[in-house]
């Protein structure tokens, strides 16, 4: 590592630490590729020095290669600039916005439906229909392919008495627009998204009383709750509509590669890609979600977190993958604007990654919008300078009083 100057600072430098601790700063994680003037810029007026990871600098402004190995195949997964910003494509106004919300909705309900009639078979020792999900896994994916934005967004539709159902919906979704994000293909993507959908019917198997425990469970009780992996592999192993990938997610998602998950203590690359993806998508929905033991705490704050759990957990390049991917604000969250105004990020600006569109819900008095408006806040002001919006924190809705699900299903039309 070399410490230089911000006035130093060039695209294609890669920013391996902070002179600040990172919490401080407007940037979700340290160590990223400098890949615009913006960035630059939030750099310079942030810090005074940083530290630059020469071997990971490129000479072409950003446009470097980085690849994810699977265990089960020798060809690695390369993930580049044109696969990081799919979040914000398909962004083509408020109406084809809804439009496609509303498609995305009424694929899910059907899902969750049959979600949870899979789970009550399961729980209650009777034969697992595994069939019609496959149908209604292939139109959930064809939906969230068309905009992941508006997929991502309805991630915030979830119940604290339907937690497994919702969960499995939420965890099911952001795997596949992290399988699109890192070039997957279709097939592959399918497969993903069975597997996250199934990923916890095991756990029909755990008692309830475990599962919903208020409290830190005994040891135990968590060695009981560690057999679900296999329950669930044991419950859909028989059935030929799971492919071996959707298979080794549903056994394999609580293992991480220092060796100390579960059930097998797997480490480094004997942990696929395709699991880890699921892997990351499960526990930041687990963090950021309600449950009947724990508040979920806001998305920017699961994303520090994951990402200081990321070398003994997922992976550094993951882990920044998963957050390149939803966006440095992710969709869905309530923000605080320079003016004082709050607004909900409806989409990631891929030219523009700090400026994403945003809903606005109430203004800088408070007073909630009858019509809630949309800006753009990388559009630049009427005399053609800096942009006059920006975001100036990210916050809590719970200490607002506002719920960001009865918002999406409001502007979903529901």
């Amino acid at each position: 590592m070399r410490k230089i100057s911000v006035s130093d600072l060039q695209p294609g430098m890669y920013v391996s630490k902070l002179d600040r601790p990172w919490l401080e700063s407007p940037f979700p994680f340290q160590g990223f590729l400098v890949e615009s003037r913006e960035q630059l810029t939030m750099l310079q007026t942030t810090c005074q020095y940083v530290y630059i990871d020469e071997d990971r600098t490129t000479g072409g402004g950003g446009n470097s290669e980085r690849k994810t190995h699977s265990r089960d195949s020798n060809r690695p997964v390369t993930l580049t600039r044109e696969r990081t910003d799919l979040t914000g494509l398909g962004w083509r106004g408020r109406e084809s916005f809804r439009h496609d919300m509303r498609k995305v909705l009424s694929s899910r309900g059907k899902l969750h439906r049959h979600v949870q009639h899979m789970l009550a078979d399961a729980r209650f020792g009777r034969s697992v229909d595994t069939r019609e999900i496959r149908i209604l896994v292939r139109e959930l994916v064809d939906v969230a392919v068309a905009n992941p934005a508006a997929a991502l967004w309805l991630t915030n539709l979830e119940t604290k008495h339907e937690y497994t159902a919702s969960h499995c919906l939420n965890v099911c979704i952001l795997a596949v627009v992290f399988g699109l994000h890192l070039g997957l293909s279709k097939e592959s993507i399918e497969e993903l998204a069975l597997g996250a959908l199934l990923h916890d019917i095991g756990k029909m198997r755990t008692p309830v009383s475990i599962l919903d425990k208020p409290g830190l469970l005994t040891e135990d009780e968590f060695d009981i709750m560690k057999k679900h992996p296999v329950d669930g592999f044991n419950i859909l192993r028989k059935h030929k509509e799971i492919s071996e990938k959707s298979l080794e997610i549903v056994q394999l998602h609580h293992e991480r590669i220092s060796g100390h998950g579960y059930p097998f203590g797997l480490k480094g690359d004997e942990i696929p890609v395709h699991v880890r993806i699921v892997a990351i998508a499960d526990v930041y929905d687990d963090i950021t979600s309600n449950r009947v033991y724990h508040e979920g705490i806001p998305a920017h704050t699961g994303l520090n977190m994951m990402f200081h759990w990321a070398p003994r957990d997922f992976g550094e390049d993951m882990m920044q993958e998963f957050i390149r991917c939803i966006g440095i604000y992710p969709i869905g969250s309530l923000v605080e604007l320079n003016s004082g105004a709050l607004g909900i990020v409806m989409s990631t600006n891929p030219a523009s990654r700090l400026r994403p569109i945003v809903m606005l819900i109430r203004d800088a008095e408070g007073k909630s919008y009858d019509r809630r408006p949309l800006i753009n806040l990388a559009t630049p002001s009427t005399r053609g300078g800096e942009p006059k919006w920006s975001i100036k924190r990210v916050i809590d809705p719970k200490q607002y009083g506002i719920d960001l699900g009865r918002i999406a299903e409001m502007e979903a039309g529901v």
